[in-house]
């Protein structure tokens, strides 16, 4: 027999349906009267305001787009009079196309009528529906290539050239950049909205660099600062090593003022560095603000660059406290890998590790603000996993019924505690400990007095990658497109594009306002679920029966992969 499983099934949630209203229909969740909300969630309150959009457009009449057989459209034709002689007569014919938009020309074949019309609205000079196709295949990771098989396989005649799609992503390029500015300057307002308007406001961000490649070879990268107020990014650098054009051949001397170069050389590593000390440099003029705050991940030398901007050590660094947790695991397994005789059975093992680490993580996020606590508390969690029944080393353990430690819980209601746990033996304790006491150092932990992380540049960079894969490598132009898209919908939303279209001058629709308002509520939802306790709990069972299930397999099927070892 099998055993039971851990998954369980979900309730179906009622999102709406056809008899629904429209507030309903597009709106599952009533923000509004949430108290406890997540960071998502209070990004995200200003797309409700697009619902009474909804309610105000007209139902009868048709909009948008459709895809449809013109076999079947021109059999409906031959169905019609002529309107000069009456007669069922009326053909239709394609006189030509530009890219998805196609230009028709409706005549009679016994008098001459004829009238021509186009398949989607003109703007400027371009068709509507080839700018929105160019934007919707950036907004999903997919380019040129894309867009011809996607055209081949629906049966479109005919797709843009290389050239015309590239003018329309410039297009873009521009609107989107402006949409970016406006939406890193409303970040920056919240900020300042209880100061004077004059005032140059000292606040926090957190700054992270990633990069389109691993291993420290990657020719694109984006730098992002996010403010730990707000929770948005207030400013972005995006940086390039290569440029096309210089790369290939020699530009004439009236195209090389105009195209955009590389904006970086260097190594790959220093680009988190360079990216950090701009966002610093033009932080008072363009958003008002200083930076007094260095929020980092402890991985590259961008807070040297940026300490003495403003004067002599004007900003202050503080640690992610995710990534200090990190820290326990990665100097314990180098010290291991140093000294063949701490591994093996009882002793350091990789199990061990992690839940060292995960206790010290623990014991920093329960004493948020308290300096002297949070010290006893990491050096009490590395007792407290190195007690045995041989050796208790529960002394530093919180004392009383409402301790965290069951040994001290068992004192103080007058049992016998018996310890399980084989703990580490005294020789492998005196070689770990001074590694694992330098991290328990007050100066490092008064930087984790906060209590943040960098999560939030953990969820940007993921969403720049996916609308940017890591697998097609991209120019400075498209790649500065990709992060100006991340950023507004990381700020605002996807309702934040919105903005793009009303810079291009399009009509966003009744559908394009209802599916964004939709992704929006659906990112809502997903945020509160995600940060309920007993999720947590739940993923951190998952990952730990993966790890298990891992492990095992692996210990019976022995290495069968390693290399250079076969």
């Amino acid at each position: 027999m099998g055993g039971k499983s851990i998954y369980r099934s979900k309730k179906r949630k009622f999102h709406g349906n056809r008899h629904s209203s429209s507030n309903q229909a597009a709106c599952s969740v009533d923000v509004s009267s949430t108290q406890n909300k997540t960071c998502s969630e209070k990004k995200l309150l200003n797309s409700q305001q697009h619902l009474n959009d909804l309610v105000d457009l007209n139902k009868e009449q048709l909009s948008g787009f459709r895809i449809i057989d013109l076999e079947i459209l021109v059999s409906v034709f031959t169905l019609l009079y002529c309107p000069v002689c009456f007669t069922d007569n009326l053909y239709l014919v394609e006189d030509s196309t530009f890219g998805l938009c196609s230009n028709f020309c409706l005549r009679c074949k016994n008098c001459s009528f004829t009238k021509g019309f186009a398949s989607s609205k003109k703007q400027d000079t371009s068709n509507e529906i080839n700018t929105r196709l160019v934007c919707a295949l950036r907004l999903i990771g997919k380019g040129f290539s894309a867009g011809k098989k996607f055209c081949a396989a629906l049966n479109f005649p005919s797709f843009l050239s290389k050239k015309a799609f590239r003018m329309q992503e410039l297009k873009l390029i521009r609107a989107a950049g402006t949409v970016a500015e406006n939406s890193m300057n409303k970040a920056a307002a919240v900020i300042k909205q209880n100061k004077k308007n004059d005032a140059i406001i000292k606040c926090g961000v957190s700054v992270d660099g990633t990069w389109q490649r691993r291993g420290f070879s990657s020719l694109n990268g984006v730098v992002s600062a996010i403010s730990v107020t707000c929770g948005k990014v207030l400013d972005i650098e995006v940086m390039s090593q290569f440029c096309k054009h210089c790369h290939t051949k020699k530009l004439s001397s009236s195209r090389a003022s105009k195209h955009q170069c590389a904006n970086h050389k260097g190594s790959s590593g220093n680009m988190e560095v360079v990216g950090a000390y701009r966002i610093f440099e033009r932080s008072e003029s363009s958003r008002k603000l200083l930076y007094s705050e260095y929020y980092g991940d402890g991985d590259s030398k961008g807070y040297d660059a940026v300490r003495d901007i403003y004067g002599k050590d004007s900003v202050l660094k503080l640690e992610c406290i995710g990534h200090v947790q990190k820290r326990v695991g990665t100097r314990l397994r180098k010290l291991k890998a140093s000294n063949k005789a701490l591994g093996g059975k009882g002793k350091l093992t990789d199990t061990f590790i992690n839940k060292l680490q995960n206790y010290y993580g623990i014991a920093i996020r329960d004493n948020v603000g308290n300096l002297l606590q949070m010290q006893s508390a990491t050096i009490a969690a590395f007792a407290h996993s190195c007690s045995s029944a041989k050796h208790p080393m529960h002394r530093q353990c919180p004392e009383g019924k409402d301790s965290w430690c069951r040994y001290q819980r068992a004192i103080s209601c007058g049992q016998k505690f018996k310890e399980c746990s084989t703990g580490l033996p005294q020789n492998i304790i005196k070689i770990i400990q001074p590694t694992y006491m330098q991290l328990c150092d007050q100066d490092l932990l008064k930087k984790c007095l906060h209590g943040r992380t960098q999560n939030a540049n953990e969820s940007f960079n993921n969403l720049l990658w996916t609308i940017v894969p890591k697998n097609t490598f991209v120019e400075l132009q498209t790649l500065r497109f990709g992060a100006s898209i991340t950023l507004i919908i990381f700020n605002d939303g996807f309702h934040g594009l919105l903005e793009i279209f009303h810079e291009l001058g399009i009509v966003p629709g009744e559908y394009t306002l209802r599916h964004f308002l939709t992704l929006d509520n659906e990112r809502i939802v997903t945020s509160k679920r995600q940060s309920l306790t007993v999720t947590k709990v739940a993923r951190k069972k998952l990952r730990a029966f993966k790890k298990r299930k891992s492990d095992k397999i692996v210990n019976k099927e022995g290495v069968s992969y390693k290399c250079g070892e076969f």
